[in-house]
C-alpha cells in the first residue's frame, strides 16, 4: 500500500498562510487601538493637570488672560478627547471585524485538519484490512501447500 498523503495539503498550507496574514493584521489593529487608548489616557492626564493648575491659580488670583488660556487648553483637550474616543470606537469596530475574519480562517484550517484526520483514520483502517488479508493468504497457502510435503 502506498504511503498516506493528504490530498488537500496544498490548500491547507495556503489557508494557514492566509490565517497567519489575518492574525498579523488583527495584531496591527490591536496595536493601533492600544495606541489610541494611550493617547486618551495622556489627554485625560493633561486635562486633569490643567484643571488643577487652574484651581491653584484661581486661589492665588488669576488674570483674565491666564483664565482664558486655561479655558482654551481645557476646551482643546475636550475636543481632542472626543475625536480620540470616536477614533477608538472605529478602531474597536475594525478589531471586531478582523476578529471575525480570523475566526473564519481558523475554522477553515480546522475543518481541513479534521478532514485529514478522517482520511488518515480511513487509511489506517484500509492498511489494517490489507495486512489482515495478506496474513490470511499466507495462512491459507501454508495449509494448502505444507512445506514438509514435497511429493
Amino acid at each position: 500500500m502506498k504511503p498516506f498523503a493528504f490530498s488537500l495539503d496544498r490548500i491547507r498550507d495556503y489557508r494557514i498562510q492566509v490565517l497567519d496574514t489575518e492574525k498579523n493584521l488583527l495584531m496591527e489593529l490591536f496595536r493601533k487601538l492600544y495606541d489610541i487608548e494611550d493617547k486618551i489616557a495622556l489627554c485625560r492626564k493633561f486635562r486633569l493637570e490643567k484643571q488643577e493648575e487652574m484651581q491653584e491659580k484661581q486661589m492665588q488670583g488669576l488674570t483674565m488672560r491666564e483664565l482664558e488660556e486655561c479655558k482654551f487648553y481645557l476646551e482643546n483637550m475636550r475636543i481632542q478627547l472626543e475625536a480620540l474616543e470616536e477614533e477608538r470606537e472605529q478602531a474597536a469596530l475594525e478589531v471586531e471585524r478582523q476578529r471575525v475574519v480570523v475566526v473564519k480562517c481558523s475554522q477553515d484550517v480546522s475543518s481541513l485538519d479534521k478532514l485529514e484526520e478522517k482520511q488518515l483514520e480511513d487509511y489506517h483502517y484500509l492498511e489494517a484490512r490489507d495486512s489482515e488479508k495478506t496474513i490470511q493468504e499466507q495462512v491459507i497457502r501454508s495449509l494448502v501447500y505444507p512445506k514438509n510435503d514435497l511429493h
